[in-house]
């Protein structure tokens, strides 16, 4: 079991405040109190298990194994490591040794360079052809997906359907489909394609084969977008969606797209979640998106639901004209201190307002960002942000007053 839900299970709220050891949180002492004097880091690699805690007040320290011994009444070393490995395949945490590591979190393979330069190919093309359709940029644009995200991420469109010899792939088997439909490449920094999938063009409800095909030959895994070094982690479902996000708030969250609700993570997403203060799955409307919801929150307890209010998904809340945006960041001051939320909505809702008057997009993105880790970002750093705001607050209501009289 993860440190930090035995820690959990001990009555203790450990909050995150660093990224020390893959992730740093503080709680109040189980052996002399205090308030934040308890250290613990549950990804930090010990010798017999994963998860190290220690106090700076009374000097108590160990392992996830000695903390069941300590804290949750074992009597015995093996009856304590057994305990605390129990739930580890259905919690999805690498907690203990590489070797003992789930399937599930399987390292990534790429695909071969030569599938790699065949990919690049049709995604040319594909992108080429998808330029042409206006009436498809249309529809795209309205979910949320505008012509300068389409280029950015070499979204194209296939007209009909294609087929391609194996050996052509560099793969063995005897062919490679290509459905008709929309064409979305996940690409790496380095410009390398790691992952082809096709959205349907005749899908209907009921249909044998899926909405969504992931081409023979495609890197396992998930599709992450945007920055990992972000402290917010927004899981979605579809490709389309997750890109959408992205261009909305990918100044402060990396947004991963799971490409089916009932798929489990892999190293990469594994360790983002795990390790991230904020993890919100943004799950779809629907009997599917439910089941999804609580996978993640079995895997990972410090997830929060995000469905959106209103349409079935982002890319139908976006075309309905919901504000994404401004949505997000309001759930993420749930996070704050209550004393402090009415402050953060408040600087918020003028944010919104300058952006709207003014056309005002970069100017407080660094406040928005420390925004995102609200309580748990050092001390100092959160009081010099309330002051600042309060600040700001007190003059623009100074200012008000004069002007009205």
């Amino acid at each position: 079991m993860h440190l930090l839900n035995l820690v959990n299970e001990r009555g203790l709220t450990p909050k995150w405040v660093a990224l020390t050891e893959g992730g740093e949180y503080h709680s109040p002492c189980p052996s002399c109190g205090g308030t934040d004097r308890f250290i613990i880091q549950p990804n930090k690699q010990m010798k017999n298990c994963m998860g190290y805690y220690f106090c700076r007040q009374c000097g108590v320290k160990g392992d996830s194994i000695q903390f069941c011994l300590d804290y949750l009444d074992f009597t015995n070393f093996k009856e304590a490591a057994d305990y605390a490995k129990a739930n580890l395949p259905n919690l999805g945490h690498n907690i203990f040794t590489k070797k003992n590591t789930p399937d599930f979190l399987a390292v990534l393979n790429k695909p071969s360079k030569i599938w790699d330069q065949q990919a690049s190919k049709i995604v040319q093309e594909a992108h080429d052809c998808i330029l042409l359709q206006n009436d498809i940029l249309q529809n795209l644009n309205n979910r949320g997906l505008p012509i300068d995200v389409i280029k950015k991420n070499k979204i194209g469109w296939l007209p009909e359907n294609k087929n391609f010899e194996g050996h052509e792939w560099g793969l063995e088997k005897e062919k490679v489909w290509f459905p008709a439909g929309l064409l979305i490449p996940t690409i790496e920094q380095d410009g390398s394609i790691i992952r082809l999938k096709i959205r349907r063009k005749d899908w209907r409800m009921g249909d044998e084969l899926p909405k969504y095909i992931a081409i023979s030959g495609s890197m396992k895994g998930f599709n992450i977008i945007g920055n990992k070094k972000n402290h917010v982690v927004i899981i979605v479902e579809s490709e389309l969606d997750a890109y959408a996000l992205h261009h909305i708030v990918g100044n402060f969250a990396v947004i991963i797209a799971i490409g089916g609700s009932i798929k489990n993570p892999d190293r990469v997403t594994g360790y983002l979640a795990q390790n991230k203060p904020f993890l919100l799955i943004c799950h779809d409307n629907d009997d599917a998106g439910i089941n999804m919801l609580h996978k993640w929150k079995d895997l990972y307890s410090h997830a929060q639901p995000c469905p959106t209010p209103i349409g079935k998904d982002i890319g139908e809340a976006i075309q309905q004209g919901f504000d994404i945006r401004d949505w997000i960041l309001k759930i993420l001051v749930k996070f704050w201190d209550k004393e402090d939320q009415d402050l953060i909505y408040w600087f918020l809702d003028y944010i919104h307002k300058s952006r709207k008057k003014h056309n005002i997009n970069e100017i407080f993105v660094n406040t928005e960002q420390e925004i995102m880790l609200g309580h748990n970002s050092p001390r100092a750093k959160t009081r010099e942000l309330q002051n600042g705001l309060k600040l700001v607050k007190d003059t623009l209501d100074e200012y008000l007053k004069k002007i009205n009289g």
